[in-house]
């Protein structure tokens, strides 16, 4: 069959899950093709002529985001909201117009709305969950014409009503398909500083009350091998070497033993490349780890700091306390490793008092690339226990609301207070302020 895979990002970011899951269409035995949305110029005409042209059987559409923000120093608040329906449902509108294909629907912004988007896009099937095993698998049954409403994740309609079949966790990471980045045209990412990105495990043991991610990859850690990742590290550079990868984990040094083990396999083949995480957590850093990370390649990592209030910290289910974050930033430091932090101001009981321990504790230390500030915390899913908090200080009335885009502020921040610490921060040197809501509001 012919299969064509879209890209809908709308905000600058590597293809990496529709290069996975081109990767397993392809190994499958499929003729696979690539649109990128990001780069079009003249969206509908590009993506009428594509799918005109190559005249695909089955249209899969990689959904990253519902709503995302772009920072701007001439919006108000420094911040542009982009909802991102809008782009996708232009880009399902083109391909009805032109194209009897089956479309189905994925990627992680469709996993926790599938009967919005279903709705939302008159559609009526979809995958969520890891469709690098379950999408291949939709492709056998319709080609075969068995049972498509049996496929581990799907929802769909029929006859009115919406119906979801459980998802399955794919545990032999080691088996799936390398990512097609050969499909995609690196160089234009490169020239907008977009590194592609490498899976390197599935799963998060961590339940901040902020995030939800758990539920979506499970609580236990499925890993891939160090010599896999690697393998994958070369297999891109083979296409189009990059100036720098990404590990695109939550959390890349959790289970800690298995960073290590990445690093020493990039060291152990002598492999000269630049890397970078945009997710490493506070604890468990030491001098002999950041030593690992600077020999290995690492070029780039984010302190995933969140708060520099204990009391925050823990609110927040962090797992790690300030002496962690202190010893964190020492070793960096001490081992030059360029790295950034990034702050989330307004989560559940913060107050002036616990923001300004945090951005205290950051302004006692270098932070070489700068602190990206996140004010607001966004509700994406009814799985988030910082819904509760929402609800009783009445910035979220139920589920309804969460496909249209909507934030927390703890209301303990005023308004007055909070804008004087926008502005603020602003004007702090290395500080990138991200606002998703500046104050609470009360209906």
């Amino acid at each position: 069959m012919k299969v064509l895979i879209i890209s809908t990002n709308t905000l600058p970011a590597s293809p990496s899950g529709p290069a996975y899951i081109a990767g397993a269409v392809l190994s499958a035995g499929h003729a696979v093709e690539v649109f990128e949305c990001l780069f079009a110029q003249d969206l509908a005409c590009e993506l009428k002529a594509h799918v005109v042209r190559f005249n695909p059987d089955v249209i899969g559409i990689s959904i990253r985001l519902v709503h995302g923000y772009l920072i701007d120093g001439n919006a108000e608040f420094n911040t542009n909201h982009v909802d991102v329906r809008i782009r996708v449902r232009e880009v399902v509108d083109c391909i009805k117009q032109v194209s009897k294909a089956h479309i189905i629907l994925g990627g992680p912004g469709f996993n926790y709305y599938g009967r919005d988007w279903l709705d939302y896009l008159d559609l009526d099937y979809g995958i969520r969950g890891e469709a690098d095993f379950s999408f291949p698998l939709y492709l056998k049954k319709l080609e075969d014409g068995g049972d498509i409403t049996t496929v581990p994740g799907s929802i769909f309609l029929r006859e009115g009503r919406v119906f979801e079949v459980p998802r399955e966790l794919v545990d032999n990471l080691d088996a799936t398909a390398f990512p097609a980045y050969e499909l995609f045209d690196l160089d234009k990412y490169y020239e907008h500083n977009i590194s592609p990105a490498i899976l390197t495990k599935r799963g998060c043991a961590f339940r901040c009350t902020y995030c939800p991610y758990n539920s979506l990859e499970g609580s236990r850690y499925r890993l891939k091998s160090p010599e896999r990742v690697v393998d994958e590290i070369e297999h891109v550079e083979k296409v189009k070497k990059p100036k720098m990868f990404m590990f695109c984990d939550n959390n890349f040094n959790v289970p800690k033993k298995h960073a290590e083990g990445i690093c020493k396999e990039i060291v152990n083949r002598k492999l000269t490349l630049h890397w970078g995480t945009g997710d490493l957590r506070p604890a468990g850093i030491t001098n002999d780890f950041c030593k690992l990370l600077r020999d290995s390649g690492c070029v780039y990592a984010n302190l995933s700091i969140e708060s520099g209030s204990n009391q925050m910290l823990k609110r927040m289910g962090r797992g790690y306390t300030v002496a962690h974050i202190e010893k964190a930033l020492e070793c960096l430091g001490e081992l030059n490793i360029p790295f950034g932090a990034s702050l989330m101001i307004g989560a559940p009981g913060e107050t002036p008092h616990t923001v300004a321990e945090s951005v205290a504790l950051l302004d006692h230390y270098n932070i070489p690339l700068g602190t990206w500030v996140t004010i607001g915390i966004c509700l994406w899913t009814h799985l988030q226990q910082v819904l509760d908090d929402a609800h009783s200080s009445g910035q979220y009335r139920n589920d309804a609301e969460l496909f249209q885009g909507v934030n927390y502020m703890s209301p303990d921040l005023p308004k007055d207070y909070m804008i004087e610490l926008i502005n603020s921060l602003k004007e702090k040197k290395g500080y990138m302020v991200q606002v998703n809501k500046p104050y609470a509001e009360f209906r």
